[in-house]
């Protein structure tokens, strides 16, 4: 009696349809993680704005004043909310130099709190901080009682915690993960916002609760402080990795 059974060439077919199967699923899957991590880095996002809004509502409509407080508004928030991991979009939680690498990597709190976490605030929502000068208060938005409230960003992802006060002249980085940096506050510190954490968008907050994804090169058309780009200035040139983002100009 004949046993029927599969050749050779019959079994390598098999293998090379399930090889090309494989191959056809597992970008569609990365796809589908990436956007998975998007949603929760929002939902995180919405959270946080009702983090702020019951900081401003106890605390007379007004963001923190930073002049007294170690550890700045990650010590006054932490009241309104549990855990921790609220501090992290799901893209960049392990810290730059402990198996983070940037644009994906999270910060530490050397401040006081030790905290970890990869998003930042807008420093121009504060009302104040140590050394401010009448420049720079002038900018500052200090309420969520604003107008314009949807064009204006509170808390985004972020590479690094402290100082984050973005000027229209800020110039993008040179290249993807240039968002750590030595230069001084008036050329640099876009960069810690300009993180490249979901396909050409980071995710952000604004005054009005909104949240919504913002294209890297929109983050020049935001408007940060109360007196953002008021000569109408063109927007940077723009490095090689950014060339192929979308325009908003």
């Amino acid at each position: 009696m004949n046993k029927k059974a599969f050749t050779l060439i019959e079994l390598l077919v098999v293998i090379s349809i399930i090889a090309l199967l494989m191959a056809m699923l597992m970008p569609a899957l990365a796809r589908a993680r990436k956007q998975a991590k998007a949603v929760a880095c929002q939902m995180n996002l919405k959270q946080w704005c009702m983090v702020f809004s019951m900081y401003t509502s106890d605390n007379g409509g007004f963001f923190p004043n930073e002049y007294h407080v170690k550890g700045g508004w990650l010590t006054v928030s932490r009241p309104y909310y549990k855990d921790e991991k609220l501090l992290l979009c799901p893209t960049a939680t392990k810290p730059w130099g402990r198996g983070g690498w940037q644009p994906f990597a999270a910060w530490v709190d050397t401040e006081g709190t030790g905290l970890v976490g990869s998003y930042g605030l807008n420093d121009w929502v504060l009302s104040g901080w140590p050394g401010i000068g009448k420049e720079q208060y002038e900018r500052l938005w200090r309420t969520m009682d604003v107008g314009g409230g949807p064009q204006i960003p509170m808390y985004l992802d972020c590479s690094i915690i402290a100082y984050v006060t973005p000027l229209y002249s800020n110039e993008p980085p040179e290249y993807e993960a240039d968002v750590i940096y030595n230069e001084g506050p008036s050329s640099g510190e876009m960069k810690r916002f300009c993180v490249n954490r979901h396909q050409g968008f980071i995710n952000g907050a604004f005054l009005d609760y909104s949240v919504r994804k913002v294209g890297l090169k929109e983050l020049w058309e935001l408007k940060w402080h109360r007196n953002w780009n008021q000569n109408n200035a063109p927007p940077p040139v723009w490095p090689l990795w950014m060339k192929g983002f979308k325009d908003y100009r």
